[in-house]
């Protein structure tokens, strides 16, 4: 389930001997959200024509990734700087600008590692940053400290919402893309038809 404690609730009452799991797909949603919220609130502060604007401003997907996916080979042409850098230099130079940005983007790092490696002692210890974070991610982190069982649960079990989320997500986006379908068979058809496509491509 994701963070909503009225779910927790329910969960115990009707359940009382599940595990709770925090889904993965939550937990990253929520640190990324709170890091772009952030990195929203620190561009502002820089007009809009000065470097430290577009450093924030542009390329901020590169910002989400894993730092194991970023290069520090594989130069590219960045014309919102006008030079060019790697994927993991144009990282650092935006961190570079805010300490607490930076400070969020490790912490965000670190849990997301974890996560995927599946190492709890090391999820735990990544829960208790020596740095100071921003204030919209010390927020999640004490919310990810109040259900520490939970979340801790998210790296111990393979259980995830993530395909279903997915989906969802794909539907509404048909569903926005085509302003409403007059016949639900029609929209039925279409996901299907995507879904369709979507196999297509990964088995190519």
């Amino acid at each position: 389930m994701d963070l909503n404690s009225y779910y927790q609730d329910i969960a115990r009452r009707l359940f009382p001997h599940a595990e709770i799991i925090i889904d993965r797909f939550h937990i990253i949603a929520m640190m990324t959200r709170a890091f772009n919220q952030y990195r929203a609130q620190a561009m502002k502060q820089f007009p809009k024509t000065s470097r430290q604007y577009r450093l924030l401003k542009f390329s901020w997907q590169l910002y989400l990734k894993s730092a194991t996916n970023l290069s520090y080979e594989h130069e590219y042409y960045d014309r919102h700087l006008r030079q060019k850098v790697t994927s993991g230099e144009r990282v650092d130079l935006g961190l570079a600008i805010n300490d607490r940005l930076r400070a969020d983007y490790q912490f965000l790092q670190n849990v997301m590692q974890n996560l995927k490696q599946r190492n709890l002692d090391q999820l735990t210890e990544s829960l208790y940053p020596g740095t100071e974070l921003s204030p919209q991610m010390t927020a999640v982190l004490h919310t990810l400290r109040h259900n520490l069982m939970y979340v801790l649960n998210a790296s111990r079990f393979d259980y995830s919402n993530g395909t279903i989320e997915g989906i969802n997500r794909m539907i509404k986006q048909i569903q926005r893309t085509a302003f409403g379908f007059r016949n639900y068979n029609h929209l039925v058809y279409r996901i299907h038809f995507r879904q369709m496509a979507q196999k297509k491509n990964q088995a190519a």
